[in-house]
């Protein structure tokens, strides 16, 4: 497994809680709708309940009634926690256990969040254990999945708003 390196971000022990997750949106990042900058995506109308919920599921991480079904140890070294969906499982008992953290989270959102942070989940847990089938970026794929155990699983959890689609354009 490669080493981090100066170029490599370091991978957090355990998963954002809430109010670091909203903190990190507002990074500065460049949003735009129906041609207006959305300067703080947490507080806009458009985006804030999205953000709130997804806020919520990583507070789940950390409470104390949920943390038991929806974490597990990472297996990356760092001695932290991570979703269980996140981890390749290695037993029928793992398994069960991530397809149990999965739907609680799902429960969650009344299963009205389609994007939310665990929906690449599946891919990126296989990263780790099949990671010479990316040859030869193997490196590349034992990295994301370090990342995919720390903070912030998904590095872009997306969530649009509702649009009248037949509505021509704005502009």
């Amino acid at each position: 497994m490669a080493t981090e390196t100066a170029t490599t971000p370091h991978v957090s022990s355990r998963p954002f809680t809430g109010s670091e997750y909203l903190e990190s949106l507002r990074d500065g990042r460049e949003v735009w709708i129906y041609g207006e900058r959305v300067k703080d995506v947490t507080v806009h109308p458009a985006f804030r309940n999205a953000a709130r919920m997804i806020a919520r599921l990583y507070d789940a991480l950390h409470d104390p009634a949920t943390h038991g079904v929806l974490t597990c140890a990472t297996d990356t070294g760092s001695g932290g926690y991570t979703h269980k969906y996140f981890r390749a499982p290695c037993s029928a008992e793992e398994l069960h256990g991530a397809r149990d953290a999965i739907a609680t989270w799902a429960r969650l959102t009344y299963g009205w969040m389609g994007r939310s942070p665990d929906y690449k989940a599946a891919f990126l847990a296989n990263l780790g254990p099949h990671a010479d089938l990316c040859a030869p970026y193997q490196d590349n794929a034992r990295r994301w999945y370090r990342e995919a155990q720390g903070a912030r699983p998904v590095p872009e959890p997306r969530a649009y708003p509702p649009t009248h689609r037949p509505s021509p354009a704005p502009g």
